[in-house]
């Protein structure tokens, strides 16, 4: 340590001196403390993932074609059976756990096929072992069957009340028939129906009173 002032030190004796010493000693002993420290593991955060996609085995688009009056699907109530079902899997992938929802749409360019009627083309929509839309109807939160119009999406109908884990498959099927009453006017007419898989996480998010296979509006979506 460098002595502060050392040419008047000397001059002014060794009292000076001494209290000079005796400061050197107490700064000394002011940096000498016992002290420790410890570094806790590594804290980490990590936020849960919400996402979907296509299943291995999955019919992406489905054209029917050619379609005439009493025509219908394999599985379809009545008709001729004769044509082929729409299928294909959705695969929930997220890390978290999550709900689950399909959102329906009909549309249509040129003269409709779908009138909305039990004259005009009919879809049975299910998900798994969930109806999502039968004829031309679908349900509400209260469970009212209520039509489903042409250029509308009915939003948010619920697949399953329990919430679906990592890698949980949702099968989509649709039936569809052309009644026999569907009147000459139809003909030429054409009608898609597009489906849209969401999921949300299910933490911090009760579903309240909602059922499956009817609209879940109390639910987040985003």
């Amino acid at each position: 340590m460098k002595r502060p002032n050392a040419r008047f030190t000397m001059n002014l004796g060794g009292g000076l001196l001494a209290i000079a010493a005796m400061g050197t000693l107490v700064i000394g002993s002011t940096l000498a403390l016992f002290s420790a420290s410890e570094t806790s593991g590594s804290n980490d955060f990590a936020a849960g993932t919400v996402t979907v996609g296509l299943g291995d085995a999955s019919s992406i688009e489905c054209d029917i074609s050619g379609m005439a009056p009493g025509d219908s699907s394999k599985f379809a109530a009545t008709g001729s059976n004769s044509l082929d079902s729409c299928t294909y899997e959705v695969k929930y992938t997220g890390s978290s756990t999550a709900w689950l929802s399909v959102d329906v749409a009909v549309a249509t360019t040129g003269t409709n096929l779908y009138t909305a009627g039990q004259d005009g083309l009919q879809f049975y929509v299910g998900a798994g072992s969930t109806n999502i839309m039968n004829g031309t109807k679908y349900k509400t939160l209260d469970g009212t069957a209520t039509t489903v119009n042409s250029g509308e999406t009915v939003e948010h109908i619920l697949i399953a009340a329990t919430p679906a884990t990592t890698n949980t498959t949702v099968s989509f099927g649709i039936e569809y028939l052309l009644p026999l009453l569907a009147p000459n006017a139809l003909q030429g007419g054409n009608t898609s129906i597009t489906l849209t898989f969401r999921a949300v996480q299910s933490a911090n998010q009760p579903i309240g009173d909602c059922v499956a296979g009817q609209q879940c509006n109390t639910i987040i979506w985003g």
